[in-house]
């Protein structure tokens, strides 16, 4: 016994047509990037202060809860030379 719906998409919505409604599951993507949060203010030339995050995110910026940090060993280094400004 097959049954059938029409889904409809629009502006990232998601509906179902017909007389049976359409269970959806959206996931997350694979792992593809992390997402920097930092606490204010921050200090030039100081070690980061405050509680400080990275968040795993998919390429489209959702988070991937699946991301296990204490089995992904994370390291953050830059390559960013200049002046960064806005930071207290």
């Amino acid at each position: 016994n097959v049954e059938t719906a029409l889904v409809a998409v629009t502006d990232g919505a998601i509906s179902a047509a017909g007389a049976d409604r359409l269970s959806v599951a959206v996931s997350a993507a694979a792992f593809n990037k992390l997402a920097v949060s930092l606490t204010s203010p921050q200090t030039n030339g100081t070690a980061f202060t405050g509680t400080n995050t990275l968040t795993a995110q998919d390429a489209y910026g959702n988070t991937v809860t699946g991301f296990a940090a204490n089995t992904n060993n994370v390291t953050v280094t830059t390559s960013l030379t200049g002046t960064v400004s806005g930071l207290g």
